[in-house]
């Protein structure tokens, strides 16, 4: 299990609808002033309150770890915080030599898996064809714009957690 583990289930099972900043900074592992760097440089926006709403805290924690910690974190609870269209998958392909050497090097550079680094540039692919994509694939649109429209979801699935949990 990952060391943070609790913070992701907290963060993915019990949200809330908004976070003070230090409870924030916490839930990430990380020190206030550094939580004010990510704000300061647009990462994460608070409301004009301070707050940050949960959708901004989740967004920002799916970037911040790698989504395979997130997911086994989340363990048998992942379908319940994740929706079906996010979660990872297996994929092979074949592509050329240089774009494997790459990928593994600002893999590496970045203190990050190869799997987020081509996940993260297959963004703007994704963006790029979202609409028409949004027609072909049930769920796609709200894939994209998951975590900001789940809210509602969100709320129910800290109700499911709460009612296996206290039974």
């Amino acid at each position: 299990m990952v060391p943070y583990a609790s913070r992701i289930r907290s963060i993915f099972l019990q949200p809330k609808t908004t976070y003070e900043p230090t409870e924030a900074a916490m839930l990430l592992g990380i020190a206030q002033t550094e939580l004010r760097g990510w704000i300061d440089a647009g990462e994460i926006e608070p409301l004009e309150t301070g707050a940050i709403p949960w959708s901004e805290l989740a967004s920002f924690a799916m970037d911040f770890w790698e989504q395979a910690e997130i997911e086994s974190a989340l363990g048998a609870d992942l379908a319940d915080a994740i929706p079906e269209l996010l979660r990872l998958a297996d994929l092979e392909v074949r592509i050329p030599r240089f774009q494997v050497v790459a990928l593994e090097r600002v893999a590496a550079h970045d203190r990050r898996s190869v799997d987020t680094v081509l996940s993260r540039e297959l963004r703007d692919f994704v963006s790029t064809h979202s609409e028409w994509l949004s027609h072909q694939i049930p769920g796609f649109a709200a894939a994209l714009a998951w975590p900001a429209s789940a809210r509602e979801r969100a709320d129910g699935v800290a109700r499911r957690v709460h009612e296996r949990l206290c039974g």
